[in-house]
């Protein structure tokens, strides 16, 4: 990866942290466990062992058997239970972590943004973008076949694609390009004129249709105009989803991830995950927030068709509640709903139904109440401060039933005093580390540097008792994690500058992030996250040590093992690269750059 960013010295604390959990090494583990007369399935020595535990404790070894760890501690000690079936695997000095928990990626969606469902067209020129669909139309399975893109960001090209460019390669297809962020999407002709857009087409509210000079659509449509467009598309097939989860877990296994939460997914994606589950073919496991939609009574007829995945290990695929979505995003699209408006006087507002905010938020509290009543975990997107105050007053007024574990997803700009109050009632919030990389200071004139720095506050968060996991948003972003915790640790943006010193964490802080915490959400503390004895044998190897790298080369180690249920199942060459962003790419990351909001509106209509 061609990763440009400024060097810096290690964070405060960084060594002391590593020679101080070197120095508390388990010990005595497996010598017990060899009393026991058996002998392990898997060993993997070699390396480093970070146990993640609370004490952040280090061992040289773990011994696996029945897809649990059964011993962790000195090599000597652990070696003694390797016997003749015994599969010895050599961390070649790298580091052995938990398996890494990604807690929101669009699993579904991550092959689907790859050829041939989707051609990445994040270029430098316009005619490099007319390229790849010309590509895309000789690779088309019919002549009128729709061509899908993703990625053109109108701040690396000289100006948005347009149909006069499109036309001349497209012939009888109907093409939609989506940019970086979701928010736009630029078409040809043909796909103008099925949606029956014209020069006297009114957008819908709060949607953009760009004109030429005479008057007449360019083919670029923004925010809820590119829906007139999109509602045409035909939605993927049952079985190109299923290619499309198999080729996502692929990718994750590679990055090391054995578990992730699938937030969002209608009936019929959960099906197939249960499908997979019940054939042992799922690979990864999966935790799910079911699409609670944006009005009560469609919660209540998802609730009410809903019924729990027979013959599936929970541990392997569970339900844990509903995903719903209360606002958008506080980039250049300026949909997030904030309390102070945007530098420029606008603000965005709630994505609930209702005529005004007073209904809006009334029945995002009662979809809330809806979710919690039916037993179900609630996380909400909101990333506006305005919205995040809402969501967390709403699973306030629901009350407690159990231990529901309400989150928020994203909380980019959640206020001290709300993270106060979401610590005292154990209220969750799941950050993007990742995104925070790609974003950097370029929100400055749109959010101002305050706020900027601001966004993500995980050092506020952790100090005030707030647990914090991280994940990717995939493909959103790409699902390196290690790119995730060099960002959570450094806040350096991928063009250079720090926006936020003041948030920045601790290296065991953010490993905890992707491993224990998001256990915790998971409501899996009990025998996933960490590497103690007795827990699922769920493990991450990294090739090198990540507590003595400088942070800003975490990105470039590599994955070289990864271990699920006690069985190897991804092992990769010592100097493999890591899937990553590149600053070439500009904003538009790993194969796409969509917002999730985007997401779920693309690829659940199956």
């Amino acid at each position: 990866m061609s990763h440009e960013v400024g060097r810096r010295t290690l964070l405060r604390g960084t060594a002391a942290v590593a020679g101080a959990a070197a120095a508390s090494s388990l010990t005595g583990t497996s010598a017990q466990a060899s009393r026991g007369g058996f002998g392990a399935d898997l060993v993997v020595r070699g390396g480093r062992v970070l146990v993640l535990d609370r004490r952040f404790r280090v061992a040289e070894a773990l011994a696996v058997r029945g897809g649990r760890v059964v011993a962790v501690g000195r090599d000597r000690e652990v070696c003694r239970l390797i016997g003749k079936r015994t599969r010895v695997l050599d961390a070649g000095g790298g580091t052995v972590l938990p398996g890494i928990n990604d807690s929101h990626v669009h699993l579904n969606a991550l092959g689907l943004n790859l050829p041939p469902f989707s051609y990445d067209v994040d270029t430098a020129t316009i005619e490099d973008l007319v390229a790849v669909v010309r590509t895309a139309v000789g690779e088309a399975p019919s002549p009128d076949s729709w061509i899908r893109g993703t990625g053109w960001n109108d701040n690396r090209l000289p100006r948005p694609p347009r149909r006069t460019d499109l036309d001349p390669v497209t012939g009888d297809h109907p093409v939609i390009l989506t940019d970086f962020s979701g928010h736009a999407v630029a078409v040809n002709s043909v796909a103008l004129r099925l949606a029956g857009i014209t020069r006297d087409t009114v957008p819908p509210t709060g949607g953009v249709i760009e004109k030429d000079a005479a008057g007449e659509p360019t083919g670029v449509l923004r925010e809820t105009a590119a829906g007139l467009v999109r509602a045409l598309v035909p939605p993927f097939t049952r079985e190109e989803v299923a290619q499309s989860i198999d080729t996502g877990i692929g990718m994750l296994l590679e990055q090391g991830i054995t578990s992730i939460t699938e937030p969002g997914i209608d009936l019929d994606t959960l099906a197939i995950y249960a499908e997979k589950a019940r054939a042992g073919a799922l690979g990864v496991r999966v935790n799910a927030l079911l699409r609670g939609g944006t009005a009560p009574q469609q919660l209540r007829d998802v609730l009410a068709a809903y019924r729990p995945p027979r013959g599936v290990d929970p541990r392997v695929l569970r339900v844990a509640g509903v995903k719903l979505f209360a606002d958008g995003i506080p980039t250049a699209a300026k949909t997030a709903w904030l309390s102070e408006p945007y530098l420029d006087g606008t603000n965005g507002s709630l994505v609930i139904d209702g005529a005004t905010v007073a209904e809006q938020v009334a029945n995002l509290h009662e979809l809330i109440r809806i979710a919690a009543r039916a037993g179900m975990q609630v996380g909400t997107h909101a990333t506006g401060d305005a919205t995040i105050d809402a969501v967390v007053a709403g699973y306030l007024k629901a009350g407690r039933r159990g231990d529901p574990r309400h989150y928020v997803i994203h909380g980019d700009l959640t206020p001290r005093t709300t993270l106060r109050t979401m610590a005292r009632h154990d209220i969750g919030v799941n950050m993007n580390a990742t995104i925070k990389y790609l974003l950097g200071r370029t929100l400055d004139p749109v959010l101002g540097p305050e706020r900027t720095d601001y966004q993500w506050p995980y050092r506020s968060a952790l100090d005030l008792g707030v647990r914090v996991s991280s994940s990717s948003d995939a493909p959103v972003t790409s699902p390196s994690w290690l790119q995730g915790v060099m960002s959570a640790v450094l806040r350096e943006g991928m063009f250079g500058g720090v926006a936020g010193e003041a948030e920045r964490i601790t290296l065991p802080e953010a490993l905890a992030t992707y491993t224990r915490t998001p256990a915790w959400q998971d409501h899996a503390t009990a025998w996933k996250g960490t590497l103690a004895e007795g827990m699922v044998a769920d493990v991450c190897v990294v090739g090198g040590d990540v507590l003595a790298v400088d942070p800003h080369e975490l990105v470039d180690l590599p994955v070289t093992a990864t271990v699920v249920g006690g069985r190897v199942v991804h092992e990769g060459a010592p100097t493999a690269r890591p899937v990553a962003v590149s600053p070439e790419r500009g904003l538009a990351h790993l194969q796409n750059g969509t917002c999730c909001c985007r997401l779920a509106e693309m690829t659940h209509r199956h």
